[in-house]
């Protein structure tokens, strides 16, 4: 039990068929059993420097066409430099780019069945620079999902 926990309780679901985590740049509170036991439940991991090298196509490719999928985008996971206010700053996150990048291949390749966004922490914010990250990043995702229909 940890910060990776929900995605743990996520995989055990049996209408789970796997989990695509993009962004990645340390295991957090994850040993190496529970990253193992990530990989056999099914999820694949995406790391940011994978994608800066190889752009959003390193997370697509794992996210079979047409699937019906939940997106959970992790304030944290993006790099601090365009979202200051979360917890758990940690250099090297994807950039705004990539993240609505990502959003508009998942709605070509897939159907986006629910969105949310989580760890936005305000008292963290410099000059609500993270708020106007995440409400642009709702409107891409509103934007995305409403092309879908």
């Amino acid at each position: 039990y940890g910060y990776s926990n929900p995605m743990r309780r996520a995989s055990e679901m049996p209408h789970v068929a796997g989990i695509v985590q993009v962004g990645l740049r340390g295991v957090g509170s994850a040993r190496l059993t529970e990253i193992e036991a990530a990989r056999r439940y099914g999820s694949r991991f995406v790391t940011a420097r994978e994608v800066h090298a190889q752009g959003v196509e390193a997370a697509l490719r794992h996210i079979p066409e047409g699937a019906r999928i939940v997106v959970t985008l992790d304030c944290d996971g993006l790099d601090p430099g365009i979202m200051p206010g979360v917890a758990a700053r940690t250099p090297g996150g994807p950039t705004y780019t990539q993240v609505i990048d990502l959003i508009a291949g998942l709605g070509r390749r897939a159907r986006i069945a629910g969105f949310d966004l989580v760890e936005l922490y305000p008292p963290a914010d410099i000059d609500g620079l993270s708020a106007l990250t995440a409400a642009r990043l709702l409107v891409n995702v509103i934007g995305t999902i409403v092309r879908q229909i």
